[in-house]
């Protein structure tokens, strides 16, 4: 977790400007290298991008867009975000322009104001490759203080099967058709440890599928989205449908309370469960929260109803960053070649979480490897700003 940074920062060096729909030809290489090695080695997560810059601090505006890049964020040009734009604002304007979209100390902004600042941005996308400059001259930057924590989820890919067979014993299940009546009546449905020991759901035709590995449904439920790869080469995208309304307890803090795990990332708990395949249900049927899915013709989907993008849809307290901001944030992130990497970038803030409250930001990381690596292991502070036209 980062204080006040106890660096003096020079401006970053220019970097060449890239030709939009042209990836680095090094980063492909280094892409494809670890594509081949990956099949005679233990995974590794893909590399970060090229670029790298100093470490991000608690700095200026001008600093930070100095040493801002597309590529940080596996963008070609600042006129990829085009479409994750055009989702913001296909939000905002559907809401009454001069009602009030948040207001709290040091931020008050109706939907009006973010709908102009989007189509600013929106304006200014052609131009900001050669003229970063454009970031400061036509937005206000205002501070989120005392920074924001850093934490990140992802697309989790799930094997799985559609029929119950040896090797695929874990079901998926969709929507019971009672649980809004008993949450109505009582507050709470059954609790995992009932739906997965006494089986009160099995064979009412709810599973959507089977998985082949309990944990991997786990941390399913935790993402709230997934794609199901399917042992006959098929694959299809679950989204969240609805919660049993019982408390989540996370993995990790069951483990460090067994005192199993110090740290307890996804990543540590993934190689306890492998060793420890016996104590599997004792785990997780110790957190009563339980996740019901629903079959999706698209990705993860967030509170806007719209897919998330990789690197730039950003999980927000509405009441603190009202969904449809324009965040520019910050945070060392971890990286397996590097220890961390520098990501500075522009954000949208376009999905909720119940986790995420006041100073804090979830960053969708997308479903690649290097994606997992990054949510499982972010837990980091840093600067944000929310921009507004001037």
């Amino acid at each position: 977790m980062h204080e006040k940074s106890p660096y003096v920062y020079a401006p970053c060096a220019p970097e060449p400007i890239q030709e939009p729909g042209v990836r680095r030809c090094g980063f492909a290489a280094l892409l494809l290298m670890c594509l081949v090695l990956g099949a005679c080695a233990k995974t590794v997560a893909p590399p970060a991008p090229e670029y790298v810059g100093p470490p991000v601090g608690f700095e200026s505006p001008e600093f930070f867009v100095s040493c801002l890049r597309p590529g940080n964020q596996d963008l070609t040009s600042w006129k990829d975000m085009a479409p994750t734009v055009r989702k913001s604002l296909l939000y905002v304007n559907s809401k009454p322009q001069g009602a009030v979209a948040v207001q709290r100390p040091g931020l008050t902004v109706t939907w009006g104001e973010l709908s102009r600042t989007l189509t600013r941005l929106q304006e200014l996308l052609p131009r900001l490759d050669k003229e970063p400059g454009l970031f400061l001259a036509n937005f206000s930057w205002v501070e989120v203080p005392d920074g924001i924590k850093y934490s990140g989820y992802y697309e989790p890919m799930v094997r799985a099967s559609r029929t119950r067979k040896p090797g695929y014993t874990q079901a998926i299940y969709g929507l019971p058709p009672d649980l809004k009546s008993v949450v109505a009546k009582r507050g709470r449905y059954h609790d995992r440890r009932t739906i997965e020991e006494k089986q009160v759901l099995a064979g009412k035709g709810l599973e959507l599928a089977w998985a082949a590995d309990p944990v991997d449904v786990f941390f399913l439920e935790i993402q709230g989205s997934g794609r199901l790869v399917f042992d006959d080469g098929t694959q299809a995208f679950v989204n969240y449908a609805g919660q049993n309304g019982h408390k989540y307890k996370s993995s990790g803090r069951i483990m460090r309370e067994k005192g199993l795990l110090k740290q307890g990332d996804i990543f540590e708990q993934r190689q306890w469960f492998k060793d420890n395949p016996h104590r599997v249900r004792e785990i997780l049927n110790d957190n009563p929260s339980y996740v019901f899915f629903k079959y999706s013709g698209r990705g993860p989907t967030g509170a806007m109803g719209q897919v998330v993008d990789d690197w730039l849809s950003l999980a927000t307290d509405r009441t603190f960053i009202p969904l449809g901001s324009i965040v520019a944030y910050g945070v060392n992130i971890p990286d397996q070649q590097r220890g961390k990497f520098p990501l500075r970038g522009i954000g949208f803030a376009q999905d909720v979480g119940g986790a995420i409250k006041k100073n804090r930001i979830d960053v969708f990381c997308g479903g690649e490897e290097r994606g997992n690596f990054v949510a499982s292991h972010l837990d980091a502070k840093g600067p944000a700003w929310v921009l507004l036209a001037k």
